[in-house]
């Protein structure tokens, strides 16, 4: 096996895609939530999106619970 594996520790925890293939766009999602006004930068719009998701299955559950099961 190879012993010459070396890491770069200054980044450690903060790959992303973006980071990773060079790009420097933000997400579709988050830019538009930037262009409306609704937040002001892109960290913030990480935590609006995970807002949406999680109230997204909290809803599909009542959904299915209500509509479904009873």
């Amino acid at each position: 096996m190879s012993e010459n594996v070396q890491f770069d520790m200054d980044q450690q925890g903060k790959f992303t895609s973006r980071a990773v293939l060079g790009q420097s766009q933000v997400p579709g999602m988050a830019a538009w939530l930037v262009k409306k006004g609704i937040i002001k930068d892109e960290s913030n719009a990480k935590g609006i999106l995970v807002a949406i998701v999680v109230a997204d299955f909290v809803i599909a559950a009542l959904v299915i619970y209500f509509f479904v099961l009873k």
